[in-house]
């Protein structure tokens, strides 16, 4: 009899976890209240993990403002969309314009604060939040920062590469405008982690002679930059090992030669079921046209894993949700005698050729994407279970 008791006790456990891990972020909040074994259960490590396992891929966008002088917008700068390609949550994400999210991880966010050059982390869906101590060095110069999470060592952390000068660059997001390329070289590097809460100094000597060129991208516990050494041509990526916190370097997928037909091309960097991935974008004739690559990385060779185009729109290539690809366009008017770029942003099936258009405004900024999930990751202390 007592034995019988003790199976249905387990069972009605299992399955108490089996309904639990499978509740949005707010309704586990509330029912933190029920009892004392629910909150240890939604603070255990293995709850958090099997929570997060079970939540729900949405794609997060921030608007970014094409120009410093763009007034301040009353809507809020964020806007995350849903598998059923509708907006959901909005009030979770309103930063101000003057915020930028550095990275994205397991529902929790990087956060960088213009006004006071301060860094934060948090979870919007528990509304937690930890203000990230100074860095060791001045952060008001220009640096380049990285967020992603280690399971070897259980730890997330925040990059931050810094260079030599911050007057002399124009910051747009992915564009870097120098008047002097050896103002913008590498010159340190020290890495937040947030189990330990501090800063410290790491070796960046191999970066040196480099100029960082992109935001960066998080795949299977490693950080990525594109860079270049003295030939813009020759592109280099940065690797940056979280468990380790060691960089090296290695070279991007191989490029086709320039043609008649293909003029330019740029390169964007993404992530293809936790790999790193990089996109190929040609245009093709004069701006009329475009196609693009997929290249990923699998066990250090590059592989090309489908082609698309060519394309009558122009058609930009910010990330990849759901194994599609999410596009940004920019249609350029005239207003009297000024002209304006309004952004649509797109997801594209490369297997079934399907082109839909996301919710989000249109209007005159610059697009930055996220995959994101809604978890129950603390910020004041790792509790996280690979």
């Amino acid at each position: 009899m007592v034995e019988k008791d003790k199976k249905n006790e387990n069972l009605a456990y299992d399955t108490t976890i089996n309904i639990l891990k499978r509740l949005p972020v707010k309704s586990l909040v509330r029912f933190k209240c029920v009892s004392k074994d629910w909150l240890n259960l939604s603070n255990s490590p293995y709850f958090i993990s099997l929570h997060l396992h079970h939540s729900t891929l949405l794609l997060l966008f921030q608007r970014i403002p094409l120009s410093n002088n763009q007034s301040q917008s009353s809507s809020s700068s964020s806007c995350l969309i849903g598998q059923d390609l509708k907006v959901h949550n909005p009030e979770f994400f309103d930063f101000a314009l003057t915020d930028k999210i550095i990275g994205s991880c397991d529902g929790l966010l990087c956060v960088k604060h213009t006004n006071n050059h301060m860094l934060s982390i948090l979870n919007p869906a528990t509304r937690e939040i930890r203000q990230v101590p100074e860095i060791l060095h001045d952060i008001k110069s220009f640096s380049y920062f990285g967020f992603g999470f280690s399971p070897i060592v259980n730890d997330y952390k925040v990059v931050r590469i810094s260079v030599s000068d911050e007057d002399r660059i124009l910051d747009l997001d992915n564009i870097r405008v120098s008047l002097d390329l050896d103002d913008i070289r590498v010159t340190r590097a020290e890495v937040y982690s947030l189990t330990s809460g501090s800063w410290r100094e790491i070796d960046a000597t191999i970066l040196q002679t480099l100029y960082l060129m992109s935001n960066s991208v998080t795949a299977n516990g490693v950080m990525f930059w594109q860079a270049f050494a003295t030939d813009p041509d020759a592109e280099i990526l940065v690797s940056f090992d979280i468990g380790r916190e060691m960089f090296t370097l290695l070279e991007g997928p191989p490029l086709l030669p320039s043609t008649s037909v293909t003029h330019s091309h740029t390169n964007v960097l993404a992530v293809h079921n936790n790999k790193l991935a990089m996109f190929h974008c040609f245009i093709n004739g004069g701006i009329e046209s475009c196609s693009i690559e997929l290249w990923v990385l699998e066990d250090e060779r590059w592989v090309k894993q489908y082609s698309v185009g060519p394309s009558a729109r122009m058609l930009y290539p910010i990330c990849i949700w759901r194994d599609e690809i999410v596009f940004r366009e920019e249609l350029y008017m005239r207003i009297g005698e000024y002209s304006a770029v309004e952004t649509v942003l797109s997801l594209f099936n490369p297997y079934s050729d399907e082109l839909k258009t996301l919710p989000a405004q249109k209007d005159r900024y610059y697009y930055v994407s996220f995959n994101y999930v809604e978890s129950i990751v603390p910020v004041a202390n790792v509790h996280h279970e690979q």
